[in-house]
């Protein structure tokens, strides 16, 4: 009598199971790798969103003093809001732009001034600017290019390259500005100052 040939189905059995378990570690492990790689993009990104709101902070005490020195140049500096002003407003359609490498060249051609470097690598943190407040009465239409009661806003938007947060791949920069803005008083012997703050928009700058 010829032996009765043994079953294979066990054994293919057992190594479906053995390369299912073995693909759904993988996948464990995977999504392990993953969901840490992501903590740590937002770990950084929250770390770095503290310095940028630093940057502009201390960018705004700068503004507040080198304007504060210069109240006799207040109407220069509104009449010439392509160099002074980056918000964006029916009044001025092309502001300040100093987020690009061009725009930043044309500021500092006329006022290199506007810009800082907060932590000493050489490049510039913080970008300086001034507006006019709404100071006329109605029913006179708003006049931004010239100051009538001796109170402007300054801001100062954050445009560090090291200090602005990155997207969640932590490959590319997050482009959204971040400025700080107060009212800087002029009271014939000094200045009085009342700080309130505004959030940038993805494009860089800032509008009214």
């Amino acid at each position: 009598m010829s032996p009765r040939p043994h079953s294979r189905s066990p054994r293919g059995a057992t190594l479906l199971l053995v390369v299912l378990l073995v693909t759904v570690l993988l996948g464990l492990v995977a999504g392990v790798m993953a969901y840490a790689g992501s903590e740590r993009t937002r770990a950084v990104s929250y770390s770095r969103t503290g310095q940028r709101q630093g940057c502009a902070e201390s960018g705004l005490q700068l503004a507040r003093g080198y304007f504060g020195r210069n109240y006799a140049q207040w109407n220069t500096f509104l009449s010439m809001p392509s160099v002074y002003d980056p918000v964006a407003s029916p009044t001025n359609p092309a502001p300040a732009d100093p987020r690009t490498p061009g725009g930043r060249a044309a500021i500092k051609t006329t006022n290199p001034a506007l810009f800082a470097d907060l932590d000493g690598d050489g490049k510039d943190d913080v970008y300086l600017y001034i507006r006019d407040n709404e100071d006329e009465f109605k029913p006179l239409p708003p006049e931004w290019n010239r100051d009538n009661d001796q109170q402007v806003v300054v801001g100062a938007l954050c445009i560090s390259e090291t200090l602005i947060p990155r997207r969640g791949n932590a490959n590319t920069l997050d482009p959204t500005g971040l400025a700080v803005e107060g009212i800087l008083q002029y009271n014939g012997g000094g200045q009085a100052y009342t700080a309130q703050t505004a959030g940038g928009t993805g494009s860089g700058n800032l509008n009214r």
